[in-house]
């Protein structure tokens, strides 16, 4: 029997856990989830049904909001007694009827503050009449009309009626009706729907949805399309079936779909109609409404087998810091015991586990004192050591003072000025003004007058270097102070200097020129030096375009930086012929500059 008990298998804290969890907990969350899952399914199917039936209910009541004020309108048309005065009037020449037009804009007023009505037609039996606005002479074409011909013999009821128009040859719903002034017959009005309106309220639709009339003409669908008959003859055999009854239903019929589908169906009612029926009809394939709900489940199953594997992902980091707990322990003893105190000062937790740990902390609390003590004096002087190096780089960085530079410039020109040389003078006080610029701070940003400033002091040195051989003009076209960032003009008047004017035999001439264009700011610098060959050019085109380094820096370095500030569609282009001369274009935004005391 002991021997039995001896032989049983080594099973680690960690598997216990591990195993206890999976049983206890895990297989009853599996179970409960696949049942809830299963069992909200016919709810969210029912769900999907009430959004169908809920969509359909919008779309028949704004309809019907729609079908009303043009109701509405044809019932004021009907009773307006100027209209009756103006088409019944016989006209003895076009000149009354135009004042008889220009006193009555009722017409003009509905079609402006109503959007749901698209034209008005007023087709009335009047030959002095001429055809305007909403009135119409109704020609011997329009009188045969079948439609025209119900309507008389309908006597003012309303009717709705799918009609191509006599003008724009398309077919709209119009409303149409006769119109009767004491019991005579003044004219037959007809008011079309506007379509764009009822494209608007159907855009919205979360399902496919036809409008129908009196049970056989597909007014509109959605999704649009040209083949809307076509489309809506596949699912009439059914809807003939069900047309009598409202709401959802599942048809599946095998012969003529390889799948099944639900449709619903509303009637709309429209106030003052009794001879003409629509139906609202939303028809959805039934395996889309199942896709959905599969979706959700699919969505359900998800959560709980993530919540099941972040479960055990962090009972797996409770075991796995546990256990290292415990070997923590394990191993700190074994080096207390082998003489080696350098051990952590406590461990993670607080419990039975930290306490035993806190016991070998105190054991060796004296030893670890003295290390401490000796770590903060090993830092502190560490920290002595690089302050005293720190000041030792501003003493050496100090013995170079700008102030120092620029007050011995000043002592070179006065010296200069003693000896009656001015032009030495006039070089040292450029020279000043380019080094103070240069040492005053790396700004982040400048303004275009500072920079054209600049520019036209380097430009004087170089007249002074080379006299008469060289010339140069800055035209400054902006009524505004721009910002932009520095040294972004320079670099390139210099390398027109050193490649292109002091290699060339005869005068040189270096143009400067600033220009608003829109929202950027189009700056050129051009020279009439040796230009360059067209191999040359394309390399350095190719290097505008790349992060490679070149001996071109300072070109590369200026399209870099204007690119970095200010985005990929700014910086440089260059235009050169061989022995014409060079045009660089510089494009940069506008930024506008803030005045002083503004933030």
């Amino acid at each position: 029997m002991k021997k039995l008990f001896s032989k049983r298998p080594y099973i680690s804290i960690k598997q216990k856990l591990l195993g206890s969890y999976l049983i206890i907990l895990i297989i009853p969350i599996l179970f409960v989830g696949a049942y809830l899952t299963l069992s909200i399914r016919d709810n969210l199917i029912s769900t999907k049904l009430e959004e169908i039936e809920s969509n359909n209910e919008r779309i028949r009541s704004d309809y019907v909001s729609i079908l009303s004020a043009v109701t509405l309108v044809s019932d004021w048309i009907y009773q307006d007694e100027d209209l009756f005065s103006l088409v019944t009037t016989e006209y003895e020449n076009p000149f009354e009827v135009y004042e008889a037009y220009a006193g009555y804009q009722m017409i003009q007023d509905y079609l402006r503050y109503y959007d749901e009505i698209e034209y008005v037609r007023f087709f009335v039996d009047n030959p002095t009449l001429t055809s305007t606005t909403g009135i119409y002479y109704a020609s011997g074409t329009i009188v045969n009309q079948p439609w025209y011909q119900e309507s008389i013999a309908k006597r003012g009821r309303i009717s709705w009626v799918w009609l191509q128009d006599h003008i724009t040859e398309e077919y709209r719903l119009n409303l149409v009706r006769a119109v009767y002034n004491n019991y005579e017959a003044v004219g037959v009005l007809a008011i079309a729907v506007n379509e764009e309106v009822i494209d608007n309220i159907l855009a919205d639709s979360s399902s496919s949805v036809f409008i129908t009339l009196d049970s056989q003409t597909p007014l509109y669908s959605y999704p649009s399309t040209p083949t809307i008959y076509e489309d809506y003859r596949l699912y009439q055999p059914v809807l003939d079936t069900v047309r009598t009854e409202q709401g959802n239903y599942e048809i599946i019929d095998t012969d003529m779909y390889d799948t099944g589908f639900t449709l619903n169906i509303k009637d709309v009612h429209i106030p003052k109609t009794l001879n003409s029926t629509m139906q609202v009809i939303g028809i959805v394939p039934t395996d889309s409404i199942l896709e959905d709900v599969n979706q959700d489940l699919r969505f359900a199953y998800i959560i709980i087998v993530s919540a099941v594997l972040i479960s055990i992902v962090l009972l797996i980091i409770f075991i796995r810091t546990f256990n290292k707990r415990i070997m923590t322990l394990k191993d700190t003893m074994s080096m207390v015991a082998a003489g080696n105190f350098d051990i952590a000062p406590s461990i993670k937790g607080n419990d039975e586990l930290s306490d035993v740990y806190q016991h070998l902390v105190e054991t060796t609390h004296s030893l670890e004192k003295l290390m401490e003590e000796n770590y903060n004096h090993i830092v502190k002087e560490k920290n002595w050591q690089l302050q005293l190096k720190d000041s030792q780089f501003k003493m050496l960085a100090s013995q170079i003072n700008p102030h120092f530079l620029y007050n011995t410039l000043e002592m070179i020109r006065m010296k200069a000025l003693k000896n009656k040389d001015k032009e030495v003078a006039d070089i040292i006080t450029l020279l000043s003004r380019l080094m103070r610029k240069s040492l005053e701070g790396k700004q982040e940003d400048s303004s275009l007058s500072e920079e054209l400033q600049f520019i036209d002091m380097y430009l004087q040195i170089q007249k002074l270097r080379f006299g008469d051989q060289i010339d140069y003009e800055i035209n400054n076209q902006t009524d505004t102070d721009y910002k932009i960032i520095p040294l972004i003009i320079q670099p390139i008047v210099e390398n027109s200097f050193i490649h292109g004017i002091e290699p060339k035999l005869g005068k040189g001439l270096i143009s400067i020129t600033v220009k608003e264009r829109k929202g950027d700011l189009a700056i050129t610098v051009k020279d009439n030096g040796i230009g360059m060959e067209k191999e040359q050019l394309d390399t350095i085109r190719k290097l505008l375009g790349s992060t490679e380094e070149s001996s071109h820096l300072g070109i590369n370095n200026v399209h870099q930086r204007i690119r970095f500030f200010y985005g990929e569609e700014y910086g440089l282009e260059i235009e050169s012929l061989e022995g014409e001369g060079t045009l660089v274009h510089i494009r940069i935004p506008k930024i506008q500059k803030q005045r002083e005391g503004e933030r």
